[in-house]
């Protein structure tokens, strides 16, 4: 059952958006990245992404053991693609490295005492995100490539078309804003001011 729920404008400039008081999405006794939550937990993001990235595997791998049978053109081209996916997912540590480094914490439920505005996040106010983003659009790649080697495969095309889009939803409607009521809540200024710079998802503004 939901706690509490609390509607705003929490993204200046970018419209409207839906902020939630959760213990899923927050921890109100860690006031600091000091302070640890008090019981183990995932972070929401790392289940959303975990979860996505399941999804994917389930429906990908069947049809991809039977596309490889077609040979090289199958085989090359795919090996590729699943290259540049894992990379995203190692770029996503080394985002969070980055930002631990600064003293922030990637967990949305620990509050951390510091806003970090440099690196991959002088271009995204969530690059974390980004990456996954891009992973997904290219798991869909991966999957629309076997597609062209295999009859009919729904799954694989649900999954083509359906899970970068819940992605993204899911996040730029729920998990985003309700971080960025925190940060704003805890760095008034520093967010309002990097916020006006900085797009959610990637881009500097003038």
């Amino acid at each position: 059952m939901m706690r509490s729920r609390r509607f705003g404008a929490v993204d200046q400039g970018c419209g409207m958006g839906t902020a939630f008081e959760h213990p899923i999405f927050d921890e109100p006794t860690a006031a600091d990245a000091s302070q640890p939550p008090r019981k183990f937990k995932f972070a929401p993001t790392f289940v959303i992404d975990i979860t996505c990235s399941a999804v994917c595997l389930l429906a990908i791998t069947p049809a991809w053991k039977v596309a490889l049978k077609q040979g090289w053109i199958v085989g090359l081209p795919t090996a590729l693609l699943m290259g540049v996916i894992l990379v995203c997912y190692f770029g996503k540590t080394a985002i969070i490295s980055h930002l631990g480094r600064k003293g922030g914490d990637a967990r949305t439920y620990v509050k951390s005492s510091a806003l970090v505005t440099d690196g991959p996040y002088g271009w995204s106010r969530h690059p974390t995100y980004v990456a996954a983003m891009v992973q997904f659009l290219l798991w869909s790649a991966l999957a629309l490539y076997i597609q062209a080697f295999i009859p009919w495969n729904f799954a694989l095309l649900g999954a083509a078309f359906l899970v970068p889009l819940a992605f993204y939803l899911v996040n730029d409607i729920v998990v985003m804003p309700t971080e960025e009521a925190m940060l704003r809540k805890l760095h008034p200024r520093d967010f309002d001011a990097y916020a006006a710079k900085v797009n959610r998802w990637f881009g500097r503004r003038a």
